[in-house]
C-alpha cells in the first residue's frame, strides 16, 4: 500500500515556459498541476517567473500601508468605496471567515483593476477605482500595480494548465479569461496571544484560484488534508506561491478540482504579511456543468461571489452587534 503523503505539493513551472522544453515536460507539469488539485486543491509553485525582488517589493509596500496611523487607514474603508467595488481597507477584525468564531485577526486592503470613476463599469460588483494610502506613488502604487500584472499574467497560465488537464478541451476557460476580475489583499496579521482567536478562520477561497505570497519563512497557514483529515502546515519559503482551488472552479468542475478548507494559526508575537491574488474571471460566465450535464441552478459568477461575500460580511455586523 503507497503512503498518503502529508504535504503541499512543490511544482516547477519553469518546464511551461521554456522554450527548450519537450512536448513530455510540459506534459509533466499539466499531470503535476492536475493530480494537486484534485487530490488536495493545494499546491506550492517554483519557477513562476515572479522577480524575487517584486515579491519582495510588493510585501515592503504593505508593511508600508499597515505601518500608517489608523485614522489614515479608516478614510479609505471599503465603506466609503464607490458602489459596489469593494476596493479599500477592511479594519482589523472586519470578516468572519469561520461561522460561529470570533472575528479574524487580521486588517486587509483591496486593491484591483484601476477603472476610473468615469468609466461604465465603475461602481459595479468589484470593479471601479483603487482607494490609494497618502505615499508616493513610485514607492506604492506603480510597484504594486506592476507586480499585479504580472500576477494576472501567471493566474491565467495555471489556469490554461488546468484546461489541459480536463476532458473539455483546451479553450474551455477561454470566454472566461475575458475582461477577468482579479484583486490583491495586502494582509496583515499583528502579533496575537489568543489561541482562541484565528488569523484567518478555517474556510474555503470563493473565486476561482488564489496565488498567495507570504512574507518568507513566517507560519501560520494551514490546509485540512482532504486525504488524512488532519491539518498540514505550510510555512512560507522564499520564492515559493502557494496556489489554491476556489469553491467557483470546484462547483464548474463538479468537484474535479478541489476546493479546500485553510486557515491562517497567527499564535505569537510577531507580525505576519500576506498578499494573496483573488482571481475570480469574467464575472458575467454562466457557470453551467462542463461536462454538458443538466443543471437546474446555474448561476453567473458574478451571483457566486456575491453570495460568499455577503455571507462572510454579514457574519462580521452580527458578531459586532452583539
Amino acid at each position: 500500500m503507497a503512503l498518503i503523503q502529508n504535504s503541499i505539493p512543490v511544482i516547477d513551472l519553469s518546464p511551461w515556459t521554456c522554450r527548450n522544453s519537450t512536448v513530455l515536460e510540459r506534459g509533466h507539469v499539466v499531470a503535476a498541476i492536475r493530480d494537486a488539485c484534485t487530490e488536495y486543491g493545494f499546491f506550492q509553485l517554483i519557477g513562476h517567473g515572479i522577480p524575487l525582488e517584486d515579491q519582495q517589493k510588493a510585501l515592503e509596500c504593505a508593511k508600508m500601508f499597515f505601518d500608517l496611523p489608523i485614522g489614515e487607514k479608516l478614510e479609505l474603508s471599503m465603506k466609503n468605496a464607490m458602489g459596489e467595488c469593494g476596493r479599500g481597507y477592511e479594519r482589523f477584525g472586519g470578516q468572519v471567515l469561520e461561522e460561529g468564531k470570533l472575528p479574524d485577526a487580521k486588517e486587509g486592503i483591496y486593491i484591483g483593476d484601476e477603472i476610473p470613476s468615469s468609466s461604465p463599469l465603475a461602481g459595479k460588483f468589484l470593479q471601479g477605482p483603487n482607494m490609494w494610502p497618502n505615499l508616493p506613488s513610485s514607492q506604492f502604487q506603480t510597484p504594486i500595480m506592476q507586480y499585479r500584472a504580472k500576477m494576472l499574467q501567471l493566474a491565467e497560465t495555471i489556469l490554461t494548465i488546468l484546461a489541459l488537464g480536463l476532458p473539455y478541451g483546451a479553450d474551455v476557460f477561454n470566454d472566461f479569461m475575458q475582461s477577468p476580475v482579479a484583486n490583491l489583499k495586502l494582509l496583515h496579521y499583528p502579533p496575537n496571544e489568543s489561541k482562541d482567536r484565528l488569523g484567518a478562520g478555517a474556510h474555503t477561497d470563493f473565486g476561482c484560484l488564489t496565488l498567495l505570497l507570504q512574507q518568507p519563512h513566517s507560519t501560520g497557514l494551514q490546509v485540512l488534508s482532504p486525504l488524512t483529515g488532519t491539518w498540514i502546515p505550510v510555512p512560507s519559503v522564499p520564492d515559493h506561491y502557494v496556489v489554491n482551488i476556489g469553491d467557483l472552479l470546484d462547483r464548474w468542475t463538479g468537484g474535479r478540482y478541489r476546493s479546500t478548507v485553510h486557515r491562517v494559526v497567527n499564535v505569537g508575537r510577531e507580525d505576519r504579511y500576506s498578499i494573496p491574488f483573488f482571481y475570480h474571471g469574467n464575472l458575467a460566465t454562466e457557470m453551467r456543468p462542463l461536462d454538458g450535464s443538466e443543471c437546474a441552478d446555474a448561476v453567473t459568477v458574478e451571483d457566486h461571489i456575491r453570495g460568499k461575500f455577503r455571507k462572510s460580511y454579514e457574519m462580521d455586523e452580527k458578531v459586532a452587534s452583539k
